[in-house]
């Protein structure tokens, strides 16, 4: 017969599982959602074994979740944003350096395309080239891009 912590220890797991299968999570974020219906006292320690126990069987892989978050992001936001948001989730600083090392598709060529879909001209004026600045800091892009990415433009109208 199963004690009431053993039964509590499955309902977690099955909840942690089921988690999994819809979409890649990290830890921090997993453990964060599982807070959320698990409350009572103990249940942060019982989720704590069960997160080592799916890390274990590689069902939860912060790695994972760090490369597949760049893979979907990746043309939507630069390095720093990218960063960010993987450490917003708990994912280590190395994960995150090392999945958007690992991203195939470099910083300058992101922001030129995302740049040419919103933009397609290169800035008139001081306050035009202010705007298009901002849209890709924004973005999370260096200024060191975003610089190279407006003067390349600047290049072709000349």
């Amino acid at each position: 017969m199963m004690s009431e912590s053993d039964e509590r220890r499955q309902q977690i797991k099955f909840k942690a599982v089921a988690a999994l299968a819809a979409k890649e999570r990290s830890r921090l974020g997993l453990f964060k959602k599982l807070s959320e219906q698990f409350e009572e006292p103990g249940d942060a320690e019982l989720i704590n074994s069960v997160l080592d126990e799916l890390e274990k069987r590689k069902y939860l892989s912060d790695e994972r979740f760090a490369k597949s978050q760049v893979m979907i992001k990746n043309s939507r936001f630069g390095d720093q944003k990218l960063r960010w948001e993987l450490r917003r989730q708990g994912v280590s600083s190395e994960l995150a350096d090392e999945a958007i090392r690992e991203n195939e598709v470099s910083e300058l060529d992101r922001a030129r395309v995302l740049w040419e879909r919103r933009f397609g001209e290169p800035p008139q004026d001081p306050k035009e080239r202010a705007r298009q600045v901002r849209f890709l800091a924004y973005r999370g892009f260096s200024f060191r891009t975003i610089e190279k990415v407006l003067r390349c433009r600047l290049d072709e109208e000349e």
